[in-house]
């Protein structure tokens, strides 16, 4: 009996020091995300329309995208600034636009493969933002299955792997938010949020990303004078290489398929990218041929993200390597180091600061 007691008391003492025990427990909570919760806008709202120097005129005359009821506006563009770094237009309040096209990196990934919004991978490495509405097909993605940049503007934002909303779940959440009220209103003269007006107000906002202030431009406009590697990488640039051995189409320049002064080609390519398992436009093992603006500035290079830098591009496209096909000329070490020499001057650092693409809820 007295053993019985002593076990009792001891059982009681233990259940009151675990109930004590449970009722001061520290609850660990997750720290506040630093992303603020509305966005910071200047006062005089930015200019996205951009008096560009006389041959990047002449090139938007020629091939700008922008159709006629979609005009870039100032308070467009600061709409779609919001929208494009908004992730609270993802799913779980993760992702934006932003998450995959970042400034730092000329609006590209820093990585092959962009992660989304439940850290799954993309098939695709994303393509830079940049200099877009020069394409004067207006297709977008590398397989062009977009026509237009409008249409291309919410198929992230439903994509099941980036952002995971529904048309109808994405104007909720934007209804949802206070701050867009003014925003749409200044933007389209009307307070009513709808798909299209998101659509259309991200495209204003991604045209009017364009690159013009390199040293490319400035030599263009007789500002500056290339060196002797960078005007040898541009002659070039722009010379085709001689025939395959035993005859065959001869292959086209490197300006064949990267068309100056934006280094974009509406066109698809005339050869493919020999891959296995993404079969590009039509199934032809083809893919968009991007703007090589700011091309020295970005991390990852391709359609799957496989090149890192430009010095790993001449090496992995070298004639015979079994990937990209990069003009036989640049197989000689003088000669790709020329051409890289010619490409860094198409970067323009401006872009990488300007306040008035970057992320405004920083």
């Amino acid at each position: 009996m007295k053993k019985t007691t002593t076990v009792l008391v001891i059982l009681f003492i233990v259940i009151i020091f675990q109930f004590c025990s449970k009722k001061d427990a520290v609850i660990v909570t997750t720290p506040p995300s630093t992303t603020a919760l509305t966005p910071t806008l200047p006062a005089t709202i930015f200019n996205y329309n951009t008096n560009f120097p006389a041959h990047i005129l002449a090139a938007l005359i020629a091939d700008d995208n922008t159709p006629a009821n979609n005009p870039i506006t100032n308070d467009g563009a600061t709409l779609g600034r919001v929208l494009f770094y908004d992730k609270k237009l993802s799913k779980n309040n993760t992702v934006s636009c932003g998450s995959c096209h970042k400034q730092e990196f000329s609006f590209d990934d820093n990585i092959a493969l962009s992660k989304g919004f439940e850290g799954g991978f993309t098939d695709r490495n994303s393509m830079a933002i940049l200099n877009i509405r020069f394409y004067k097909s207006g297709k977008m993605f590398w397989d062009e299955r977009a026509t237009t940049v409008e249409k291309q503007a919410l198929q992230p934002i439903q994509n099941h792997v980036e952002m995971g909303l529904t048309l109808a779940e994405l104007e909720t959440k934007v209804k949802e938010l206070s701050y867009y009220t003014a925003l749409f209103q200044n933007a389209f003269g009307s307070t009513i949020i709808d798909s299209v007006k998101i659509a259309r107000a991200l495209s204003q906002f991604e045209r009017s990303i364009v690159t013009y202030q390199s040293k490319y431009d400035r030599v263009k406009q007789g500002q500056e004078n290339f060196t002797t590697a960078e005007a040898q990488g541009e002659l070039l640039f722009n010379t085709a290489p001689p025939p395959p051995p035993g005859g065959g189409a001869n292959p086209p320049s490197c300006n064949g398929c990267h068309t100056a002064p934006m280094f974009i080609n509406s066109a698809a390519p005339p050869f493919g990218f020999p891959d296995l398992v993404d079969l590009g436009i039509s199934n032809l093992s083809k893919f968009k041929s991007g703007s090589l603006r700011n091309i020295a500035n970005r991390t990852s290079l391709f359609h799957n993200g496989s090149v890192t830098n430009l010095q790993s591009m001449f090496a992995a496209g070298a004639p015979g390597s079994g990937t990209q096909p990069i003009p036989a000329h640049a197989a000689n070490p003088q000669n790709a180091a020329n051409l890289i020499a010619f490409m860094n001057t198409l970067t323009d650092n401006t872009i990488l600061t300007d306040p008035k693409f970057s992320d405004p809820f920083k």
